[in-house]
């Protein structure tokens, strides 16, 4: 039923933009094949929203706790209103499997009130911010999400590669050519590594950074552009405002889905850190201990 839906809504977007300005809307619907005067160009015809969850506590959601990043698209006209996210196996309690690569994700378009109904049980914010794009730009993208969901539903979990966030810069870039985003980069993207940025996200789980970093520390060093260290949806979120579209804002912040205090998250005391200070004074006493016996013994 989803994939019927999904090819439905592509054959209402997917039509030529070009040629149009002279045309009455009438006009332009007759030569698609509609019989109808919906103004398929309007701004409003579809919405494009960024939508950023709050970080959560690992032991909500472990891949949760640098936040969640996902699309909501809608069109009034027609009453669909949906979110598109990428969304994965658990890793908890399947650690093994994840390090072995057998877990599974893929892209969903899920109904809005669906999918945030979990994050009001979890008591987890949704943030949502228009993305102020040119109406073809926008019908690209809705017809760009459908390809991906029907295509990306059973694929090895990668999180570099098919990000929550990584992905959405993508996205979205593609579907407004060609038009570009102009960006006003933060100071941190040219200065730090995608490994030390990561480090800040995850200050308060230095066993996960250090997981991190034994598991995909040489794909984190492939990515070297300010660009390609955009990988936490908090940093995407930093980025787009900063960001315009044909000299406008790119985001316009619309309201919460969800609306919740920020999860307080504090550092282990037992770090990697300390653990290796522990063991070094573990090793130094198995050694100095039997070196004081003999020099008793020997008095």
């Amino acid at each position: 039923m989803q994939k019927l839906c999904s090819i439905l809504l592509m054959l209402l977007f997917c039509f030529p933009l070009w040629a149009q300005d002279t045309q009455t809307v009438a006009e332009r619907n007759a030569a698609q094949g509609f019989n109808d005067t919906i103004d398929r160009l309007a701004p409003d015809f579809v919405l494009v929203s960024l939508c950023v969850a709050d970080p959560t506590d690992q032991s909500q959601d472990y891949l949760g706790i640098t936040g969640h990043a996902f699309l909501r698209l809608q069109c009034p006209t027609f009453g669909l209103d949906y979110c598109f996210s990428y969304e994965s196996e658990k890793i908890k309690g399947q650690l093994l499997d994840y390090l072995t690569g057998k877990l599974k994700m893929g892209m969903f378009a899920i109904p809005t009130e669906e999918y945030v109904e979990d994050y009001r049980v979890w008591k987890r914010a949704v943030h949502e911010y228009r993305i102020n794009m040119p109406p073809e730009s926008e019908q690209r993208l809705w017809e760009q999400m459908d390809n991906h969901m029907l295509a990306e539903q059973d694929l090895q979990m990668d999180l570099i590669k098919f990000g929550c966030t990584n992905t959405l810069l993508r996205y979205v870039e593609r579907a407004l050519l060609p038009d570009t985003i102009s960006y006003n980069w933060p100071e941190k993207f040219y200065t730090k590594s995608a490994m030390e940025i990561a480090e800040e996200h995850l200050y308060d789980y230095p066993w996960t950074t250090l997981g991190l970093r034994l598991t995909t520390s040489d794909e984190l060093k492939r990515l070297r552009s300010p660009k390609q260290k955009v990988i936490f949806p908090n940093d995407l979120l930093e980025v787009w405002s900063l960001a315009t579209i044909n000299g406008e804002p790119m985001l316009t912040y619309i309201d919460d889905l969800v609306k919740a205090e920020p999860v307080v998250t504090k550092r282990p005391w037992f770090t990697p850190q300390v653990c290796c200070i522990l063991l070094l004074i573990l090793i130094a006493c198995g050694i100095l201990i039997p070196l004081l016996r003999k020099y008793v013994i020997s008095k």
